[in-house]
């Protein structure tokens, strides 16, 4: 699976330790997984559940039924996304890496998968995402203020 594509995605933090957080969340439920391994924003991954003894049984059953609750609620809730939507949503995805110190083309794997990327990068790509990352910087340095009027 391509995590920066799953449904209810809300982060995906890199700890001091280089362990991924993702969050997933729809509506009032939420689950972190902790990644070690794969970088899940390079390509699709597979996820193994490790449980600490049978005693984890329980509440492995609990993880699994919240994760099946936020993926079928977070694809009931798409909504089609307006251009207007989609470029601040990019801004701030571009935003986000930009302050994290990943690389254009980091953002752009993020914003457009690894097989878009890699087709042609040299082209429309790079671009997007440099103009992604100046229309954060200027939400950030105060453009959001149009968006409260």
């Amino acid at each position: 699976m391509f995590v920066p594509a799953l449904p209810g995605l809300e982060h995906i933090l890199v700890d001091a330790h280089g362990r991924q957080h993702v969050v997933l969340r729809a509506q009032e439920t939420s689950l972190q997984f902790l990644v070690e391994g794969a970088d899940v924003t390079a390509g699709p991954v597979r996820f193994a559940l490790v449980m600490r003894g049978l005693t984890a049984t329980h509440e492995a059953c609990g993880h699994l039924s919240a994760l099946r609750r936020i993926l079928s609620r977070a694809s009931a809730d798409r909504k089609d996304w307006t251009a207007p939507l989609l470029r601040l949503r990019n801004a701030l995805v571009a935003l986000d890496g930009h302050a994290a110190g990943a690389s254009y083309r980091e953002i752009g794997v993020v914003l457009y998968g690894p097989d878009y990327v890699a087709l042609d990068w040299r082209l429309a790509p790079k671009e997007r995402v440099r103009r992604h990352v100046r229309r954060g910087l200027a939400l950030s340095q105060g453009g959001y203020r149009n968006f409260l009027k």
